[in-house]
Parts: C-alpha cells; sequence; structure tokens
C-alpha cells in the first residue's frame, strides 16, 4: 500500500472546546462497503464561519489549518484541500471523496484484509487559553490521530498547533513560550522522572528511552489553566508497548523560564 493511500485510510479523533456561538459545528456520516464489509465514517467539523466578509487572521489561519486535516480529495491526489472559507458541504464533500478513493483502490487491490478502514475527524480549538488566570493571546488547534490498515497494530499520535490572536501567526512552544530553556529542560526532566518512575541516577537508554543526547522535550505541547503537559507520542522516545506518555508540568513550577503572551 502506498504512502498515499495511508495518509487517505486514517482515523482522526478530536473534541470542541469553545463559547457557544463562535464556531460552526455539525456532523457528517458516509457508510463506506466492501466486499461485504461495512463501517462508518464520519467527521465531526468545527470551523469558524465567515461573517460580513471579514475574519480575524488567527481565525483564517486555524481555518486553512483545520482545512488541511482532512484526507486530500481522490481527484487531486498531490493537492490537499486548503481553505478559509468552511462549510457542511465542504467536509461532506471530503467524505464522498474518502469514499470515492476507498472504492478505487479496493477494486485493483489484491488483499483487502487489512480492512476495516474508517475516518472519524473533528477539530478541537482551545482560544484564548488561560495561564494561571490570564487570558492569554493563545489559541490552540488539538489533533488525535489513530490509523488502522492492517498489521499487528494501529497506530495513534497528537499534534498540537500553536496561534497567536494578534498577529494570526503559528508559534512554537520552545522558540515562542520558553526563554530558559536549560532551566525549562532541568524541571521536565525531574518531572518525567517522577512519572516514569526512573530514579536520577539511571539512565534513561537503561530504562528502555530513546534520549541518545539526553533528555529532549516532546514535539507537543499541550496548554490549560495551570498546567503544561508534554505529550510524547508513540515511537517519539520510546518503543510502541509503552503508548502514548504524558507528563505534567505545574506552570508555577516553571513561571520563570516561560513568557506567555498577553491579550
Amino acid at each position: 500500500m502506498n504512502t498515499a493511500m495511508i495518509a487517505v485510510l486514517s482515523a482522526f479523533l478530536f473534541a470542541v472546546s469553545l463559547v457557544a456561538g463562535d464556531v460552526s459545528t455539525g456532523v457528517v456520516r458516509a457508510t463506506i462497503t466492501s466486499k461485504g464489509q461495512a463501517a462508518e465514517s464520519r467527521i465531526a467539523y468545527t470551523f469558524y464561519p465567515q461573517v460580513g466578509g471579514s475574519m480575524p487572521a488567527y481565525q483564517r489561519a486555524i481555518n486553512v489549518a483545520t482545512s488541511v486535516l482532512v484526507p486530500f480529495r481522490a481527484s487531486d491526489e498531490d493537492a490537499p484541500p486548503s481553505s478559509s472559507v468552511l462549510s457542511e458541504s465542504f467536509f461532506r464533500d471530503v467524505l464522498q471523496d474518502f469514499n470515492t478513493r476507498y472504492q478505487q483502490y479496493i477494486a485493483s487491490a489484491d488483499d483487502i484484509n487489512e480492512a476495516p478502514w474508517v475516518l472519524i475527524d473533528s477539530t478541537m480549538i482551545y482560544d484564548s487559553v488561560t495561564i494561571l488566570g490570564r487570558l492569554t493571546d493563545l489559541a490552540q488547534v488539538v489533533r488525535s490521530r489513530y490509523e488502522f490498515t492492517g498489521g499487528a497494530h494501529g497506530n495513534s499520535f497528537m499534534t498540537i498547533a500553536l496561534f497567536s490572536r494578534t498577529s494570526g501567526k503559528t508559534l512554537t512552544f520552545e522558540k515562542d513560550i520558553i526563554i530558559d530553556q536549560a532551566g525549562f529542560e532541568k524541571v521536565a526532566e525531574a518531572a518525567f522522572r517522577k512519572a516514569r518512575k526512573i530514579p536520577g541516577k539511571r539512565s534513561f537508554k537503561k530504562a528502555g528511552y530513546w534520549f541518545d543526547q539526553g533528555f529532549g522535550l516532546s514535539e507537543n505541547v499541550l496548554l490549560s489553566n495551570d498546567t503544561i503537559t508534554l505529550i510524547y507520542n508513540p515511537y517519539e522516545c520510546a518503543p510502541y508497548v509503552m503508548g502514548e506518555i504524558r507528563v505534567a508540568i505545574p506552570v508555577k513550577d516553571v513561571e520563570k523560564c516561560i513568557s506567555i503572551p498577553q491579550r
């Protein structure tokens, strides 16, 4: 199976956290069938509606990010959909394209025992993340994905994108939030060892982790009111059997190491 097909036949899981009325939400569904097998695919869509022909830059940027999370269309394999003007029909078309590509594949496949292949897609947007009681300039888009296309087990991972509500630009936690890398990593390593019950004198390698160059921060970081959570996806720092690893760090423990942009 080619990588493009794997990308299309992925399952996504998202949730929504926004003030009612700020976004348009809904669900579109389709039943995908093949040679006696059937499974429901669905997209729980969430996006900022365009009102009066205008939209804040950060909402437009998040809409574009949301639109490219869904599978690319069967009619144009190399061009994923990208739009700041989204609608229910857009997501319905995505499901139809997914079904079309699925049917095209199974019609030519010698072995379809990898089924079921099911698409589940939605979005989580945390707008104005509150850190220690202060409304910040941040909006987060959280993507959790699970895919199973055959084999011993499926694969899952989470990605988190940060956006500035003022500029609409994408931010990164390490470059735009951390101001004391060494200090933050020291606290994070202590929290990691405590969470995973690794004694301070024991090496990560002997404990089964892949920090070859010493402890490293996760690629994705989730911000909440008073906690910063490092999220290590399967295979990111340890074998699949260890699953997703989450390490929660109280914001108060790293206040001097970070700078949260305020509104």
